[in-house]
């Protein structure tokens, strides 16, 4: 046998056992992949409730600078907690109005019965409020009536007319030189007086009225009550509906 004929029968063993090993370890593993499905298709059904356990490397998070955090499609949604609803003191918490003034008693009574008829605390408040009635511009008292009518008689010849002697009272004997309702005007009378050099007194006069005032305390939730409220305000014209402090 010739040298050439002996290199090429090496060759032909050496390609030969090479597909032998390639062979080998295709089948071997074949039948590891296969071992490791059976054995996951023969695991036991998990309880109810429990999740199966996925490895980081599974999701292929296994890298080190990989994200801890599951894919967004993979959280669960959750539903944010309504603070308000599950808070007792706010749950709890009442709305407080006040409606007036009233200037008739049989219109706020009539308001507050039907007011306590729709669930609804009302106070029945009452008060005396002065209200500007007008401006008053005198000069003081003078020592008896018949000085004050001489000096009426001196201002009228400077000019000065609607001058008046008061009567008996706190202001006997003053002399009276107009009640004026806008202040504007007791202001003008004032200062004319005062170029004469006289020394007059601006005073203003106040009315009291009485005025009625229902405090109202509505339990928290009753939306469709305080519809009914406001409705009743809207049809008496001379009251208003204001918040309050409970």
């Amino acid at each position: 046998m010739g040298w050439w004929n002996v290199v090429s029968m090496i060759k032909i063993l050496f390609l030969f056992f090479l597909l032998l090993n390639a062979v080998y370890f295709y089948t071997q593993f074949d039948n590891t992949a296969e071992q490791a499905s059976s054995t996951i298709l023969q695991q036991p059904p998990l309880p109810q409730g429990v999740d199966t356990l996925i490895l980081l490397r599974e999701h292929g998070l296994g890298g080190g600078n990989a994200s801890l955090s599951a894919p967004s499609s993979d959280k669960p949604s959750v539903k944010p907690m309504n603070i308000l609803a599950n808070s007792p003191g706010l749950q709890h918490a009442s709305s407080c109005f006040t409606l007036g003034p009233f200037s008739r008693a049989e219109i706020a009574k009539r308001s507050s019965r039907t007011l306590a008829a729709l669930g609804v605390d009302v106070k029945y408040r009452e008060i005396s409020q002065r209200t500007p009635r007008g401006y008053w511009v005198y000069l003081p008292p003078s020592k008896s009536y018949r000085a004050a009518k001489r000096k009426v008689t001196e201002l009228q010849k400077k000019g000065l007319k609607d001058l008046y002697v008061m009567g008996k009272g706190s202001h006997e004997n003053a002399i009276s030189l107009g009640l004026f309702t806008r202040e504007s005007a007791a202001n003008s009378r004032f200062q004319q007086v005062k170029k004469l050099g006289l020394t007059a007194v601006q005073e203003t006069q106040h009315r009291a009225n009485q005025q009625i005032w229902l405090d109202l305390t509505v339990p928290s939730g009753q939306t469709a009550t305080l519809a009914d409220i406001t409705k009743m305000a809207d049809s008496l014209q001379e009251v208003k509906l204001g918040e309050s402090q409970c």
